[in-house]
């Protein structure tokens, strides 16, 4: 399964690069996450959220007149707010972006994640997330726009023969970020 998954991450990495040409615009974006890791059996003492940094690069590719696809590549500090319970990503998400108007969009679409970081190396955490993502976005200025969004994880992140009272852990976010068009 891991190989299928890597598989899919290259697919996705491709695309990105190679729909290159066809970009309208590309930018980077800069947030806040609002994380929790949401299992069985946390202890409640470890349950509090974490507020981490969002920080990465877009691109946007129209497909038709309020239709575009954005691909993405960001880090993501997400988790739990108690050391043992932080986990850090490198993460593509591909969001389709509906115009509503000159000044709203909305946006949805998949992300998948790898781990690149996670508090003491500590192997307890699985090496890919798999979340669906939905969200609005506001157009300040042509340039210039704020997006709220929230990611629910669709996979088990939990190593669960490190983590034997914990079971079934996936990663829910939210995230407020700024970004700027070139």
């Amino acid at each position: 399964m891991k190989h299928n998954l890597l598989f899919l991450f290259i697919t996705i990495a491709c695309f990105t690069y190679s729909s290159y040409a066809q970009m309208n615009s590309y930018g980077m974006r800069i947030g806040a996450n609002y994380s929790t890791l949401s299992a069985d059996n946390i202890p409640e003492e470890f349950d509090e959220s974490r507020i981490g940094v969002a920080v990465g690069f877009f691109a946007e590719i129209p497909l038709n007149e309020n239709l575009s696809l954005q691909p993405e590549l960001q880090y993501s500090a997400q988790g739990n707010k108690q050391e043992n319970f932080r986990i850090n990503y490198l993460q593509a998400p591909i969001v389709f972006k509906y115009e509503l108007n000159r000044l709203l969009n909305i946006q949805l679409g998949p992300q998948v994640g790898v781990k690149i970081w996670e508090w003491e190396d500590r192997n307890n955490y699985k090496t890919f997330d798999f979340a669906a993502v939905a969200g609005i976005g506001v157009n300040i200025t042509k340039n210039i726009f704020v997006d709220l969004r929230y990611a629910h994880g669709l996979s088990n992140v939990i190593e669960e023969e490190n983590f034997a009272s914990i079971k079934d852990g996936n990663n829910r976010n939210i995230q407020l970020s700024i970004g700027y068009k070139i």
